[in-house]
């Protein structure tokens, strides 16, 4: 069987959002951040107008994730059968954060992220996040850093 990260290498890619360096003050200490990441604001090659049918750009607050539709379908029952396995079928059920969601299929939380944006885009659930609530890209960050960012929750049954 597949991994799910071999999965998530073949059907999704990390964009950052904004610069490639950011600092930021936290409890007085200086924070500086690095995002070695292609940057969706100046990548022209991100998604063109003649490949919004094979590709679909996903904000996940922190990073943006386009998704390969065509690979993803392919790999739609491999993941169904991944997620079989997941620790507690009512925590996914109700839609688990990013935090929680990742550690329970062996991923880090890029991987987390790039399964919530790969899970969106096959319609086995919506993401919920600030932005999705209608609140600003700085209120949405800070939530997302607090733990809001979750799926909808997954119903295997749901067709």
């Amino acid at each position: 069987m597949i991994s799910l990260y071999n999965i998530l290498n073949e059907t999704t890619k990390v964009y950052r959002k904004g610069d490639a360096i950011s600092t930021r003050t936290s409890e007085d200490i200086g924070v500086v951040e690095l995002f070695g990441y292609p940057s969706t604001d100046t990548s022209s090659n991100v998604i063109s107008k003649d490949a919004k049918d094979l590709y679909e750009k996903v904000d996940m607050v922190f990073i943006n994730v386009v998704v390969d539709k065509n690979k993803a379908e392919m790999y739609k029952s491999n993941i169904e059968n991944i997620l079989k396995d997941y620790p507690d079928h009512l925590r996914l059920a109700q839609g688990p954060s990013y935090i929680e969601l990742s550690p329970n299929l062996d991923l880090e939380q890029e991987g987390g992220l790039r399964l919530m944006a790969l899970g969106k885009v096959l319609g086995l659930w919506s993401v919920i996040s600030g932005k999705s609530l209608g609140l600003s890209d700085a209120e949405s960050l800070n939530l997302a850093g607090m733990g809001l960012l979750n799926i909808s929750g997954y119903n295997p049954n749901k067709k």
